[in-house]
């Protein structure tokens, strides 16, 4: 999975970056001052993947997937979104390709770590793999108490 986008920077001629994600490297190119500089960046050096919600025009709310880092101009943002399930897919897909935590930003620059389980947990015992090995009679067994060491007569 590769990604080429371009999105606005101040510093840079032409006032765009171009920017190539990689699930194993993000690069920020720009040409300032008559000098191509590229940054490649690893994805454990960001923070995490944010999702941020703008309000637009009135009650309409955007979404913003983006990848969060200490540095703000190595912010990079991912998508835009005017659907919360679009968003809410699209930064956990991010997050699980980057291998990166989920990040809700609260406030403008202050992000929670998102806990939430990606999946619904797995039945541990009952119809599962146990019944392929065992009758289901003894797949209802309890464990047993732990024994205690016997003491040795002298």
């Amino acid at each position: 999975m590769r990604i080429v986008t371009e999105s606005f920077d101040a510093r840079a001629e032409g006032k765009r970056r171009r920017i190539e994600i990689t699930p194993y490297s993000v690069v920020i190119s720009r040409r300032s001052s008559g000098v191509d500089m590229q940054i490649r960046l690893a994805p454990h050096q960001y923070r995490g993947v944010a999702l941020t919600v703008l309000v637009a025009e009135g009650s309409d709310f955007l979404y913003q997937v983006r990848l969060i880092h200490a540095d703000v101009d190595l912010d990079v943002t991912l998508a835009g979104f005017g659907d919360q399930t679009e968003a809410c897919a699209e930064w956990r897909r991010w997050a699980s390709v980057m291998r990166l935590s989920r990040l809700i930003e609260r406030a403008e620059g202050v992000y929670e770590i998102d806990r939430a389980p990606l999946l619904a947990p797995i039945e541990r015992r009952r119809g599962r793999a146990t019944l392929r090995r065992r009758n289901r009679f003894l797949a209802r067994r309890k464990m047993g108490r732990p024994t205690l060491p016997r003491a040795l007569d002298a």
